[in-house]
């Protein structure tokens, strides 16, 4: 009998060490305003493999942990789980989350300021293309039309579209084609789906949603998806949106499946060794995401 109340007494505290060591002390980064404010902090960050945003994070900060995760809906969920402090996005994104949830906040870093240190393009996305692809020129013409102003304008109409994915809102969008003829074929273009307000999934057509390929009832819509429809217009092409994971997008257009990429993808050094860039269409600052104290 001593034996199974000793055994038990050791199941206990064990469960209690582990609980113990898995608690995690979280550090609020809302105050801080600047990349060195952050190094030190011993906070725990985070960022999707294989982007940019990851890189910035582990070679700009010190006394920090950083984490990785798939995209970023897992990068939101671990947020709310309390299994990170905070994770980077860019400034659309954190808009629409806090927007949507008001327990949420986000840090507005300057890039190459009180932020990340950035050069080029960085922190521009770009349409990615198969090396030596005859669209790039092609779309760099189309893209030269497109102003900062009407970029701005668009995305204010995304982040409207964004919040009534069940609703016609009747939007005309800043940047639009009014061009019908598709008799040059189709244009394949690949992105997740699941990153707003750039691209994400909804269950109806409204607000010009496009269907996604392959996947019955669901529809691709954001940013991305109405800068690919000008695109297609433009180019006398009808548009079929892929939806492949992050990291099966460069592969996709090396291995010829999808035309293109139009994913919120920065043209970095890195990926231009893969994939050819187009100019980009949209620019922003990263910023951190992160959970407000109560």
């Amino acid at each position: 009998m001593k034996r199974i109340v000793s055994l038990a007494l050791a199941l206990v505290l064990l469960c209690l060490s582990f609980a113990s060591c898995g608690a995690r002390q979280k550090v609020d980064i809302s105050g801080k305003d600047s990349i060195s404010a952050l190094s030190g902090s011993g906070a725990v960050l985070a960022a999707q493999k294989g982007t940019f945003h990851l890189t910035a994070l582990q070679e700009q900060l010190t006394g920090v942990t950083v984490k990785e995760y798939p995209d970023f809906p897992a990068l939101l969920t671990a947020l709310r789980s309390g299994a990170i402090d905070g994770y980077v996005a860019e400034e659309p994104t954190a808009f629409v989350e806090t927007q949507k949830d008001e327990t949420l906040g986000y840090i507005p870093l300057k890039n190459n300021g009180n932020g990340f240190r950035v050069t080029g393009d960085d922190t521009g996305i770009a349409v990615a293309f198969k090396k030596g692809s005859a669209l790039l020129e092609q779309v760099n013409a189309i893209l030269a039309g497109v102003t900062e102003e009407k970029q701005q304008e668009l995305m204010n109409q995304i982040f409207q579209a964004n919040k009534n994915t069940e609703t016609e809102l009747n939007l005309t969008y800043a940047v639009s084609s009014s061009k019908t003829d598709v008799s040059k074929g189709v244009l394949k273009i690949s992105m997740e789906c699941a990153y707003d307000p750039f691209n994400w999934t909804q269950t109806t057509a409204v607000n010009g949603a496009v269907p996604i390929s392959g996947a019955a009832g669901q529809y691709a819509n954001g940013y991305d998806v109405q800068i690919a429809k000008y695109i297609a217009a433009e180019l006398g092409m009808s548009l079929e949106i892929v939806r492949n994971d992050w990291d099966s997008l460069i592969p996709a257009v090396m291995s010829g499946s999808v035309d293109g990429i139009i994913a919120g993808m920065s043209p970095t050094e890195e990926r231009k060794q893969q994939v050819d860039f187009s100019d980009c269409y949209y620019r922003s600052n990263l910023v951190f995401i992160y959970t407000k104290t109560k």
